[in-house]
């Protein structure tokens, strides 16, 4: 079993010793993913394999809270605290500066210019190289930005 999903085993248990229901809600609904994606594929998940499921799992939080409409401020608190508990089963994530940065050594590693054209070839360099520590739309952003 790797090192996160035990990780988040014991937090469960934690969770269920406290009575926290959201971080029990959260952790669960991530060890059931891995746990169902474990079984299908016959063999235990990577550390990088699980981490991809918690990174789908920040990401469809985010998009929840940004979907919630502003007058629900129950829902967008419950949104925030669960976002707050899946971002600590994530590496630090890259600053937009940090994002810069590696875009432009990317860029200068491979001799190319910066433009539309290579957005595609950056996109991947940077997913690859920097996987968990940042997502697909924030390395959009900040390239376009640069352009």
């Amino acid at each position: 079993m790797n090192k996160l999903l035990l990780k988040m085993k014991k937090d469960n248990i934690q969770a269920m010793k406290n009575k926290d229901k959201i971080t029990k809600g959260v952790l669960s609904l991530m060890i059931s993913a891995m746990a169902l994606a474990e079984k299908e594929s016959g063999k235990d998940l990577t550390d990088e394999e699980a981490l991809k499921f918690v990174q789908r799992e920040m990401k469809q939080e985010k998009d929840t809270l940004s979907s919630t409409p502003e007058d629900r401020e129950d829902l967008i608190e419950l949104s925030k605290s669960k976002i707050e508990i899946i971002n600590s089963y994530l590496p630090k994530q890259l600053t937009e500066e940090e994002i810069k940065v590696a875009i432009n050594e990317i860029i200068a590693d491979k001799g190319l210019e910066l433009s539309r054209k290579v957005q595609g070839v950056v996109m991947k360099e940077m997913m690859s190289k920097f996987a968990g520590k940042t997502d697909g739309k924030t390395v959009n952003k900040v390239l376009a930005s640069m352009m």
